[in-house]
């Protein structure tokens, strides 16, 4: 006969322990069983045979484990048992599988740990905004994601969030940025755990999806750069540069490098501000752009004119004994940091209103533009500012410097910069 709950509650126990059987006819499926502790407390038990041997199987304690589930529970193993099934191996399995899935979820990687690993892979590719990007990333996701959480379990409506208080706060360009940032590190984590470098290792990420592909980018905000300084603003700007005029609040080191990225053709601030003085050749007159510097990661030779020269042995003249041509002002052993040249340029925004605002960025596209008006090729200022050219010749074949062209197009671009003094100075002794 079938068990019943009166009847369990009803079971009294005894001297040593027992079992009562739930008989429900079945032949082969195993048994049902309620055992009862000399202390009164009663088990379900699911009891079969293997081989002749009894093996049981604790299924809960009564009441916690209900009549019905434990039926329920014993007819699973039943089914098990009629498909040739050993419900012991079985439920090992399945909790093996279980435990292998508590493993692999903890060894996913944090969305901290996928920050680090995507910037320190950009270090090793060469990439010198690495810094740049994990700050940015740490500034603006931390705060309303706890960098402890599994990158696999960062949603889309998540990072959402976090662009929509960027675009609130009018940061809708940087939003963009890190849009980027966040794209490229979860790419990179899409791709760590199959890539064989990485095998061994035990932290995986798990990602299946790019929980950032279905943000849109702020178009509104992505405007193709088009100030550049005319030739009267940039005499203006430089003679406010050169004779420390008052509103430039901008030290000696800044000051050159601001006159030095002009007069170099508008180099890229940072590769003047990276590289050594070992990169100088005083003799040829020239400055290497290392690879290691460089944007593209290729070598570029600059001619250096007379004024760059000059403007070069007055730093030197004031160097302290670091190797850096534009030291930290006050850490020898690194460079300058780029924000420093920013910083100068917003004071003197603030201080010239009337001025047309300009940033650092514009500095190379004045050059550019400048430099076409005066009669440069574009082939010779897109070599002169190192441009990465992509055609096959260049990227495979040529291996020219264009050093005497690209040095005529400075002895050239200096010539006018030094007309536009001359007639400043003419105007100011008519004045006087």
């Amino acid at each position: 006969m079938a068990i019943t709950q009166k009847e369990i509650i009803g079971l009294q126990p005894k001297g040593s322990a027992y079992y009562v059987w739930d008989d429900d006819r079945t032949k082969g499926a195993g048994r049902l069983g309620i055992k009862v502790l000399r202390g009164g407390s009663k088990t379900f038990v699911f009891r079969y045979y293997e081989q002749g041997q009894r093996r049981f199987i604790q299924l809960g304690k009564f009441p916690t484990l209900s009549l019905v589930d434990a039926r329920s529970k014993a007819h699973e193993y039943g089914l098990m048992l009629k498909q040739g099934l050993n419900p012991k191996t079985e439920l090992q399995l399945v909790e093996k599988k279980k435990e292998l899935e508590i493993k692999e979820e903890q060894r996913k990687g944090s969305l901290e740990l996928l920050f680090n690993s995507y910037t320190n892979q950009m270090k090793k590719d060469g990439k010198r905004t690495y810094r740049a990007v994990l700050t940015a990333l740490e500034k603006e996701v931390y705060p309303f994601i706890d960098p402890k959480t599994k990158a696999s379990n960062v949603q889309t409506s998540d990072l959402v969030n976090v662009l929509a208080h960027m675009i609130r706060r009018d940061a809708e360009t940087q939003s963009n940025r890190v849009r980027s940032y966040l794209h490229a590190a979860f790419n990179y984590g899409l791709s760590h755990d199959n890539d064989p470098a990485n095998y061994l290792e035990e932290a995986k990420f798990g990602l299946v999806f790019n929980p950032v592909s279905a943000i849109p980018k702020q178009k509104s905000a992505e405007r193709v750069g088009e100030r550049y300084l005319s030739f009267e603003e940039l005499h203006h700007f430089l003679e406010d540069i050169e004779y420390d005029s008052e509103g430039v609040r901008a030290g000696f080191t800044v000051r050159n490098l601001i006159l030095l990225c002009f007069h170099t053709g508008g180099q890229r601030p940072y590769e003047l501000i990276a590289s050594k003085w070992s990169a100088i050749d005083w003799k040829e007159k020239t400055l290497l752009v290392t690879p290691e510097v460089s944007k593209n990661g290729r070598s570029h030779l600059v001619p250096l004119t007379d004024t760059s020269l000059k403007l070069l042995r007055g730093l030197k003249e004031s160097a302290s004994d670091s190797a850096f041509i534009f030291p930290h002002l006050t850490n020898g052993t690194t460079h300058l940091r780029t924000d420093s040249l920013s910083q100068a340029i917003a004071r003197y925004r603030e201080d010239h209103p009337d001025f047309i605002p300009f940033v650092p960025r514009d500095f190379r596209r004045t050059c550019k533009t400048l430099m076409g008006e005066i009669g440069i090729s574009k082939s010779v200022r897109d070599r002169l500012q190192n441009h990465a050219l992509n055609d096959v010749s260049s990227k495979h074949y040529d291996r020219y410097e264009y050093l005497i062209e690209k040095r005529a197009a400075l002895e050239a671009w200096e010539r006018k910069l030094s007309v536009l003094n001359e007639s400043s100075s003419n105007i100011v002794n008519l004045r006087g």
